[in-house]
């Protein structure tokens, strides 16, 4: 495999994510696996100082490589002040992040989960829950309550919280 090449602004969003304390290890480790295998092109030596295998720093590589088109025009918007620093960062993340598994389908549609964080967003007092804040089983019981959907456990209401980087109200 060639030596990979990466851009000034895509160094620094990577670099960016290794250092944010609230980045995840995986995704440090493999924004770190960018860096360093661009730095270096030896797989070998990123696996060793990564601590992984070799073909996980390959993995990673291709799929940089397989994102060059995207990564390049978000890079131009980026440039030209069409996507906001956070925007750009938030692209890089989605190209490190796991691919989707294979498994059960989600029982809830987009849509819904879109009306149980907007509903999380706000106040339980708009509601017509007397309390300040929301918990995970009370905001299900609102959410079922409203008809959003049939049934939900608070389990799932704080995976959705979580996915959509929000805190209960």
């Amino acid at each position: 495999m060639a030596k990979l090449s990466i851009t000034p602004t895509q160094q620094k969003a990577l670099t960016t994510i290794v250092a944010a304390q609230t980045s995840s290890q995986r995704l440090a480790r493999r924004s770190g696996i960018i860096t360093d295998y661009a730095d270096s092109g030896n797989a070998k030596k990123t696996a060793r100082l990564h601590n992984t295998s070799r073909d996980a720093v390959y993995r990673w590589i291709g799929r940089w490589e397989e994102s060059s088109e995207l990564l390049g025009q978000w890079e131009q918007e980026h440039n030209e002040g069409l996507l906001s620093d956070s925007k750009y960062l938030q692209h890089i993340r989605e190209i490190l992040t796991d691919a989707p598994r294979p498994g059960v389908p989600s029982i809830f549609t987009e849509k819904q989960k879109q009306k149980i964080l907007a509903i999380a967003a706000e106040k339980p007092e708009k509601q017509g829950v007397p309390v300040t804040h929301w918990t995970h089983a009370l905001l299900a019981q609102a959410v079922k309550k409203k008809g959003i959907v049939p049934a939900i456990s608070p389990s799932c209401i704080g995976v959705f919280l979580k996915e959509g980087h929000i805190a209960a109200a």
